[in-house]
């Protein structure tokens, strides 16, 4: 995967509406996208963190129709363009990538034993599309060729679920803005976590499993001012720091969904929760 594809360029933009993560919450889901509606403007981008459908009392399929329906709604503004709008891939969606092709897997078995173990909040997303960690549980034991039609399975599922599928394409590692007179100003967007000593096209699987590198930040990831997460894994809270802002509010564990209005030099204008 090329530079280009892997990371979002978010250029110059007017204001930067933030979503933490969503883990497959409806209703906070649809009231965030209301106050979003009502304020955003053309020179915005709305960016979503990552960990979309998985969570306590989740609806992943309904949750990703709203993030579909509502692109589409503020597509329909006048100034409004496709690149206005920014997905970053979760652990839970790097995990689903690895499910739908776990038949390639030389240990598939104790792949999905460990998925199982650590995330089973992986099984809602299963469920969204006829299937179960029991299932995937079992086929892995059953060898090579029932987990290739398993996941085919899956894939004729999510294809099914008119735009699903290509909602999966459009996830990137991290984003950042580009500012052409100073890159003191330049913010960078990532999912959980990034390793501080490393650069940015090195950070590989880091963005999903360095949570604890982000949160031991002292001084600023160069070049970028501030670097911004939807995902705590440890549940700390929301915290707006100098170099370093989480937003995640604990949504899908009993707590509420974060959207942080931003500027474009990453200066936190509002929160709004629901």
């Amino acid at each position: 995967m090329s530079f280009k594809t892997s990371f979002s360029n978010l250029g110059q933009p007017q204001r930067i509406w933030t979503v933490s993560a969503i883990r497959g919450q409806l209703a906070p889901l649809a009231a965030i996208h209301n106050h979003i509606y009502e304020h955003c403007r053309p020179g915005d981008r709305v960016l979503y963190t990552g960990n979309y459908c998985a969570g306590m009392h989740a609806a992943p399929a309904e949750t990703l129709d709203e993030l579909l329906y509502f692109r589409r709604s503020l597509l329909a503004r006048p100034g409004m363009v496709p690149e206005d709008f920014v997905y970053l891939r979760g652990t839970q969606e790097e995990l689903w990538s690895k499910i739908l092709q776990i038949h390639f897997a030389p240990s598939a078995r104790a792949v999905v034993e460990w998925i199982a173990a650590h995330h089973p909040e992986m099984n809602g997303l299963l469920s969204a599309y006829g299937s179960s960690l029991d299932d995937a549980l079992r086929t892995a034991r059953e060898g090579i060729v029932p987990l290739t039609k398993w996941t085919i399975f899956l894939r004729e599922q999510m294809r099914a679920r008119a735009g699903h599928e290509k909602f999966f394409t459009l996830l990137r590692r991290a984003a950042f803005t580009e500012h052409a007179g100073s890159n003191d100003n330049n913010i960078l967007f990532v999912h959980a976590g990034l390793d501080p000593a490393l650069p940015l096209a090195a950070q590989g699987d880091r963005f999903w499993w360095a949570a604890r590198s982000f949160g031991a930040m002292q001084t600023p990831y160069h070049p970028f001012r501030t670097v911004i997460r939807g995902c705590d894994p440890d549940r700390g809270g929301v915290y707006v720091g100098d170099v370093s802002v989480s937003l995640d509010g604990g949504c899908g564990h009993g707590g509420q969904l974060v959207c942080a209005q931003l500027s474009a030099c990453g200066d936190v204008l509002s929160l709004q929760s629901a």
